[in-house]
This record gives C-alpha cells, sequence and structure tokens, in this order.
C-alpha cells in the first residue's frame, strides 16, 4: 500500500510539472519590450487592450523584475496571451528599468528588425503597431518612430504660465525640442485638428517608442540608472536623434493609465529629477552655457512648487532642495567624477 501511495505521488510531480516556457520564435521581425515590476493586474489591462493579432510578424517579449509572488502572477498572465507568440523572462539583478531593456535586447532572436518599448500601464489602440512599423520601413532615414500618448488627467498649462516656463528653460516653442537646460517639449500629446501626418521631434518616451534593432546595437540604455531609470528614455532617443531621425505618428495612439503602483511622491520625484537633469547636462552637453541653463531652470521650478495650490507643495520643494544640496555635494553615483 505505501508503495502504491509513493508510485501516486511521483507519477503526480512528473505529470503536473510546468513545462517551462518555449523560446521566442526565430523567425519574427519584431518585437514589443515590456519590462514590469510587481504590476500583474495593470499588465493584464494592458495585454487585454491588443484585442486581435497585428498584421506583422510581432513577439510579445516581457522582462519581469517582480518579486516572487507577483512574479509567478506576471508569468501566468503572459503564458494565458494567446493573441502574440509571447515570453516571460525573469531580471534576477539589480531592479533597473535601463538594464531590464537593455536584457531584453539581448535575448530577443536575431530576425527582429524593430523593437516596439511599451509600458506596462498603457492601453494599445487598434493599429498602434502596424502604423509605427509602416512608418519605419517606408523612411530609410528614420532610425525611430513614436505614437501619440493620451493621458487623460493631464492639463495643459495656461499661457502665462507656459510664457513663463519658456522664460526659465522649462519649455519651449517647438515641440519635441530639448533644452540645454535638460528638459524637453513634449511631441507626442494629443491636438487638435490634426493636420499633419507626421511630427519631426528630438526624443521619444519610452511609453511609446520604436526603434531599428540596427541602431539600438549601437546605442543601449544607460545601466548607470537604477530602479525607475528617470530619463533613461530621453538620454537614449536624444543620442540616437543626433545619428538618424526621429518621428511621430500621430495615427498611432495608446492611452497611459499611469499607475499609482511603484511611482515616486513628490519629495523623492523632485529630488531625483533635479539629479538626474544635471546628470543629463552633463552627459550630453557639458559647457557653461548649458549649466547656467540648469540652474536658471531650477530657480523656475522652486518658483512654480512656490505658487502652486497642489497639496503635495511642501514635499515637493523638500525634495528640489534636497536635490540642490546632492548637486552641489555631488553626492550621488550618476554625479560621481
Amino acid at each position: 500500500m505505501g508503495k502504491s501511495i509513493h508510485l501516486v505521488r511521483s507519477l503526480h510531480q512528473v505529470y503536473s510539472y510546468r513545462i517551462p516556457p518555449a523560446m521566442p520564435p526565430s523567425d519574427a521581425s519584431e518585437a514589443v519590450v515590456i519590462c514590469t515590476r510587481n504590476r500583474p493586474a495593470e499588465l493584464e489591462e494592458t495585454l487585454d487592450s491588443i484585442a486581435a493579432p497585428p498584421s506583422i510578424n510581432l513577439l510579445l517579449a516581457v522582462m519581469d523584475a517582480s518579486d516572487a509572488a507577483p512574479q509567478a502572477r506576471i508569468q501566468s498572465v503572459v503564458e494565458d496571451f494567446d493573441v502574440l507568440p509571447s515570453v516571460h523572462w525573469s531580471y534576477t539583478g539589480t531592479p533597473s528599468l535601463a538594464r531590464q531593456r537593455n536584457a531584453a535586447l539581448d535575448r530577443l532572436p536575431p530576425s527582429v528588425e524593430i523593437v516596439h518599448f511599451i509600458d506596462d500601464d498603457v492601453t494599445v489602440h487598434a493599429g498602434y503597431f502596424e502604423t509605427l512599423s509602416a512608418a519605419l520601413r517606408s523612411a530609410s532615414d528614420a532610425g525611430g518612430a513614436g505614437g501619440v500618448i493620451v493621458e487623460p488627467s493631464k492639463a495643459a498649462p495656461t499661457p502665462s504660465a507656459e510664457r513663463l516656463r519658456r522664460l526659465f528653460f522649462l519649455s519651449h516653442p517647438e515641440a519635441g525640442h530639448v533644452l540645454s537646460s535638460g528638459c524637453a517639449t513634449d511631441a507626442q500629446n494629443p491636438r487638435l485638428n490634426e493636420t499633419s501626418s507626421l511630427r519631426e521631434t528630438e526624443w521619444l518616451s519610452g511609453c511609446s517608442s520604436s526603434y531599428r534593432r540596427s541602431l539600438l546595437d549601437q546605442h543601449r540604455f544607460d545601466e548607470a540608472l537604477t530602479g525607475y531609470s528617470m530619463l533613461e528614455d530621453l538620454d537614449l532617443s536624444y543620442r540616437i536623434h543626433r545619428q538618424a531621425r526621429l518621428v511621430v505618428k500621430p495615427e498611432a495612439r495608446l492611452t497611459h493609465r499611469r499607475s499609482p503602483s511603484n511611482r515616486f511622491g513628490a519629495e523623492r520625484y523632485n529630488h531625483a529629477l533635479t539629479v538626474h537633469r544635471r546628470w543629463f547636462v552633463e552627459k550630453h552637453f557639458g559647457n557653461v552655457t548649458s549649466r547656467l541653463a540648469y540652474w536658471w531652470s531650477l530657480v523656475g521650478r522652486l518658483l512654480a512648487i512656490t505658487v502652486s495650490s497642489a497639496p503635495p507643495r511642501p514635499a515637493a520643494r523638500r525634495g528640489l532642495l534636497h536635490g540642490l544640496q546632492t548637486v552641489l555635494t555631488r553626492n550621488h553615483p550618476l554625479l560621481s567624477d
């Protein structure tokens, strides 16, 4: 009797063992890469928005730096997703959006020619991937393309506020422009009465960006950036912009739901923004004029926070001032000499 029970248990272990997910198809010509951490519900909603198989040979690759329990849920979500050939990869290093994206690029099949990056908390509109694929395949001088990012809670600044932002090098009249202060204007926002089918830009948001694989072999995400990796998209796309044309296709649209999970509070956000913008300015400009523009933009940010009526105003001011101290003392890995 004991031997029979042992045999049944052994057979159960054999047949209930979960077969590891297959390697990605070796003939996929394009891939959509999603990096995630501890957001299984958000990722599932994102995948649900891809309701029909795109008419391109597309692979889905999810690079997951989650803790054990949410990672098990995420793996199940990816394995149950049957709209596209899909693969789930576990990232075991220090969580870093920049490093996760590089790790995903390293594992993609050699056949992949175009890589689409999207966030794990977006809703993809119909025709999104096909539109960006067509933009890159029809324009040989285009190295990257992005779509329009709809953010329902995002309000445009008033004309007077926009004038002040431009005065302090926080904004610019030209969309998609990267300023020497480390700030950048958005080229991927929705516009009323859109007449052009193509927008020029100097950078692309990591929320919606597609690149030629050949350029990503030359330009990697900066692995000095850890965790949230703030400005990793600006850094990469601005480098690629210096070599190839970047465009925005308004016909390609997605909605950024902006999950509150794993996001910085006002104090931590403003500290990181102050430090990372300094890092970006030193990396890409590094002259006296750009450094003066950076300091002047901090004055503008401090004034904007001071007159703001938003509840997190004290925390935001503390974060900026702490960031200022960090920049002056260079007490941060990104500013290490």
